[in-house]
């Protein structure tokens, strides 16, 4: 759910297949409770923990029939010092009846102008990971990003991160048809997105074109039935390059290489050699760029 949340713990979560979503292999793998309240002012120190009282408002996932409950939480910085922070918190049932934080909450301050995208956000996805798993689920998942992008703000921050997830352990659902649906969101929903979620759901996008789209792409020039089949596969993997010049490897110009000594058509081999050389001569750019940043230092 949280940005920030989700990147750091990106890497770190193991992939759990009954799980569809980024979020429900994060959060509700490991809370018992989501809820969204207040946390009050007064904070108290428990070891190397920190304590504070949670007034519950209401509860979005899970079962917790008090109005006041007690959070203990590592990192002191999660909340903000001598201050009520009003939010959605995902929590771990302990023995004793308190919760354990998990992660970091998402704020929802009183007139926040997001909280109705951010509490929309959190029940959609609960809903989603309470589906059976199966091909139906994952289309619902995919529906569920584009939604996300359409939307703007939160929605698709949110739905930012989640791409980067699918890109990282998931590409066996990325498909040609589904990246140019995200391309479309993308573009039509530009104008309501931060500077950060426009810049997050570019590294998406190429996280997508290196997980799978190019791999896709270069089966299509090998295994097309026609001539014109292979040679538009050619100029889309050249505009995906021109567009995501990271996402492409010394590796795939050896495989542009390959795909001209078996090629019998001049106009694909002309195309595939154009594309080898703009991948080496992006190679050689960012080489030379860390070099000169190593020199600097």
């Amino acid at each position: 759910m949280l940005r920030c949340l989700l990147i750091l713990t990106l890497l770190a979560a193991p992939l759990a297949a009954e799980y569809e979503s980024n979020f429900g292999r994060v959060i509700l793998a490991n809370c018992d409770v989501i809820l969204q309240g207040v946390a009050s002012a007064t904070r108290a120190k428990v070891g190397t923990s920190s304590k504070v009282q949670v007034t519950v408002e209401t509860v979005l996932y899970g079962k917790e029939a008090k109005t006041e409950i007690v959070v203990f939480y590592a990192d002191p910085d999660v909340l903000k010092k001598d201050e009520a922070v009003r939010g959605m918190f995902a929590l771990k049932r302990l023995a004793d009846g308190g919760y354990n934080l998990v992660g970091r909450p998402v704020l929802t301050p009183d007139a926040d102008p997001e909280e109705s995208d951010k509490l929309r956000v959190a029940r959609k996805f609960i809903a989603l990971e309470d589906q059976p798993a199966g091909d139906e689920r994952t289309e619902d998942f995919w529906n569920l990003l584009l939604d996300g992008i359409d939307l703007g703000g939160y929605a698709a921050q949110n739905a930012a991160v989640e791409l980067m997830y699918v890109a990282k352990d998931r590409g066996g659902i990325i498909t040609e048809e589904r990246f140019e649906e995200v391309l479309k969101a993308r573009e039509t929903a530009d104008k309501r997105f931060t500077k950060q979620t426009r810049e997050d759901l570019k590294l998406a996008c190429q996280g997508l074109v290196e997980a799978q789209v190019k791999s896709l792409k270069f089966r299509r020039v090998r295994r097309s039935e026609t001539p014109k089949d292979k040679r538009s596969a050619a100029d889309e993997l050249m505009d995906l390059q021109k567009d995501y010049t990271r996402a492409f490897t010394e590796e795939d110009a050896k495989l542009c290489d390959a795909l001209v000594d078996i090629s019998e058509d001049d106009v694909l081999t002309e195309k595939l050699k154009k594309l080898a050389r703009a991948i080496r001569s992006e190679i050689k750019i960012r080489e030379a760029e860390e070099r000169n940043k190593n020199a600097g230092k």
